[in-house]
């Protein structure tokens, strides 16, 4: 029963004597709708038997023997452990518990068990047959006989099985054996356990405010742990957890409020290896953009994550390098509500893969905002403040620019790029015209001396045409993207029953930033770059990196996550240094750029086949009726072995069955050159 099996394997608890604690699902707190599946099992097994009462003992065998009688239209009869002052008549024996080592008595009313009655005993565990034996003496005492019983679990090496069947039962069935609990691990019987999938564990954490699985655990931080493990840190992770023993992880997962079922955290750290780097050998993430010297490449991006002092000072408390605060205009900002709706997988809720937003610009008026940013430059000189600016004339670029300089600024962003202004001549709509963002730029960066970063939109056909604009007209860098313009058809982000077009940001358009940021890079003019666009961890900020950018933007994943994701993004991309022996990070800026050609100079001499891993396959057939239906029909699934076999004359290479793969079971093999026709 594979439901069962899979709720032993994530929530079952080995104790010291050979004890299997499954108090989350069966005898303490219980699954309805396991127990339902339980019932549905069972009377699968016994039906045939014809059973006309069903028995079992109190306390734990109660909920799936009324589940299974509810389904079976049978009486269900649970022998006491104590005589009630009303009860008259009775039979009684004597029966030994395992768990708690002592004796109790089993009773049961003349009145409820017959000499007519043909007895289905069900109960939570077959471990040495002693509760069944008390049973079989109560149903001889009433000349009843027994059919059959059932257990959820049976624990094969305490035999209690054949103390059963010697003593007259012949038909015993159990859902799931459990062959030994050595080393406090779980041997289901016939089960390949495979290990669990560290980074598909931490997806399915919740990421808790003051966590309880920390405080719980009290040696250690499991819930810093995993979310090292979530974003992209897994080796790093097990500093958090050196000192923890079984017992501290096995607290920690019991506190967990998963509102499906605990995360696996003992599991999970136990199927980490050590880290290979030396953190002391991690060097520091310093570099220099457009002449300002920052501590590392991360900023928060201008949004709703910087609207005011503190959330800013928050940022940079936490370790954030610098912000592009939100952007300051000169007209009256009004926001709809809702403004923000998100793509998810499914019915699923939290982890969205997607993010539209119907934000504008800073509601703060002007004074106000220039004087947050004065006042965050003097309480943290060290950090860097850009000022992110829009106007809709000449005029009002000047003296917002001219505005931001006297605040104290490092530099000043502008905003050509937002895609739900309401007002007109005005963001997106001005940064898809070279000649306006080339007049804007042109007029502010005679106005002040500090760096002026022309902020570009992906809503045009060729980026570099606006972005050389205003490179002509003396932009000191160049940041991308803005968000996309889209629409999403969720009711729940309607305004009053309308709805608008509007910006979609997070990790599905990363693929799409990227490819901005890369026709920015090979622009024959050598300019410098900040880049945005679906960064959550240090390994998607990389990818920015090595296409030229010596800054990233972070926002959605900051209204996702929080500031504290920053941790991750610094851990990792310090440790991904030391790995490759680097030492500074400007040697990463732009290295990726030489690898990528005109589609007609690639490499089409050659072929890598896909290398099926069998022992990690598990006979899914995805990878056949994809080839089938979206491929070459190169993969033929023998149906008895549920294994899928690769026809090499047919495959051209294109790797879709490895990328559908859901167990990771389908590799790559040598690049090899082609067979001729």
């Amino acid at each position: 029963m594979k439901s069962l099996i899979n709720r032993i394997l994530q929530d079952g608890h080995c104790l010291e004597g050979g004890i299997l604690k499954v108090d989350r699902f069966i005898n303490h707190q219980m699954d309805p709708y396991l127990m339902k599946q339980v019932a549905v099992e069972f009377m699968n097994r016994f039906a045939q038997a014809r059973p006309t009462k069903i028995l079992t003992v109190e306390a734990s065998g109660i909920a799936p023997a009324v589940m299974l009688g509810y389904m079976m239209e049978l009486p269900v009869v649970f022998a006491k452990k104590k005589q009630p002052s009303t009860m008259g008549g009775f039979y009684a024996t004597k029966v030994r518990s395992f768990t708690k080592q002592n004796d109790y008595t089993l009773i049961i009313s003349r009145e409820y068990l017959t000499a007519e009655d043909r007895v289905l005993f069900i109960d939570d565990f077959l471990a040495y047959g002693n509760a069944g034996m008390g049973i079989i003496d109560l149903c001889r005492q009433a000349g009843a006989e027994i059919i059959g019983m059932g257990f959820i679990i049976e624990k094969e090496f305490q035999g209690g099985r054949k103390v059963l069947t010697e003593a007259g039962v012949q038909n015993i069935e159990a859902l799931a054996t459990i062959e030994s609990l050595e080393d406090n691990q779980i041997h289901l019987k016939g089960v390949k356990v495979r290990k669990v999938n560290i980074y598909e564990e931490a997806n399915r954490c919740l990421l808790c405010q003051d966590a309880p699985c920390t405080k719980a655990c009290k040696t250690g931080d499991p819930a810093r742990a995993i979310r090292a493990i979530r974003f992209d840190n897994h080796k790093p992770a097990l500093k958090w957890v050196k000192d923890c023993s079984d017992g501290d992880l096995e607290r920690a997962e019991q506190a967990c409020i998963h509102y499906n079922w605990p995360i696996r955290i003992k599991e999970m750290m136990h199927a980490i290896h050590k880290d290979d780097v030396d953190d002391s050998l991690y060097p520091q993430l310093d570099i220099t953009f457009c002449g300002i010297k920052c501590e590392n490449p991360f900023f928060l991006a201008s949004s709703a994550v910087c609207t005011n002092y503190e959330m800013v000072a928050n940022a940079f408390k936490a370790g954030w390098a610098g912000v592009f605060y939100k952007t300051i205009c000169l007209q009256e900002i009004k926001e709809v509500s809702p403004r923000f709706d998100a793509m998810h997988n499914n019915a699923t809720h939290g982890d969205f893969y997607g993010f539209r937003n119907m934000e504008q610009l800073s509601e703060n008026p002007v004074e106000m905002d220039f004087d947050i940013l004065r006042r965050l430059k003097q309480d943290y000189p060290t950090k860097v403040v850009v000022a992110s600016i829009m106007g809709q004339t000449e005029e009002e670029w000047v003296s917002l620019a001219k505005m931001a300089e006297e605040a104290g600024c490092d530099a000043v962003e502008l905003n050509f790029s937002c895609p739900q202004m309401k007002h007109k001549g005005m963001g997106s709509d001005v940064g898809q015209s070279p000649e306006l963002v080339k007049t804007y730029t042109a007029c502010v960066k005679g106005c002040v001396k500090i760096p002026v970063i022309p902020k570009m939109t992906p809503n045009i056909t060729h980026i570099t045409e606006p972005a050389e604009a205003c490179l002509q007209a003396g932009a000191d860098a160049i940041s991308a993207i803005n968000t996309i313009k889209s629409v999403t058809m969720d009711a729940g982000a309607e305004v009053a029953g309308q709805r608008t077009i509007s910006g979609y940001s997070g990790r599905a358009v990363r693929p799409i930033a990227l490819r901005h940021v890369l026709e920015l890079a090979q622009m024959p003019e050598k300019h410098v770059l900040s880049g945005i666009g679906g960064i959550e961890t240090w390994r998607d900020a990389l990818e920015f990196i090595q296409l030229g950018c010596s800054n990233v933007q972070v926002c959605t994943a900051v209204m996702q996550y929080g500031y504290r994701i920053i941790d991750d993004l610094v851990l990792g991309l310090r440790r991904y240094l030391a790995k490759r022996g680097l030492k500074s990070l400007d040697s990463l800026v732009g290295e990726s750029l030489p690898l990528f050609l005109k589609p007609d100079s690639l490499n089409r001499e050659t072929i890598v086949y896909p290398k099926f891993n069998h022992e990690l396959c598990v006979g899914c057939g995805r990878c056949e009726v994809s080839c089938n239906d979206g491929g070459h029909q190169a993969i033929v699934f023998d149906r008895e072995t549920r294994r899928p076999h690769l026809v090499g004359t047919r495959c051209v290479g294109c790797h879709l069955c490895r990328l559908v793969c859901p167990a990771g079971a389908i590799g790559q093999s040598k690049r090899v050159a082609l067979r001729p026709k």
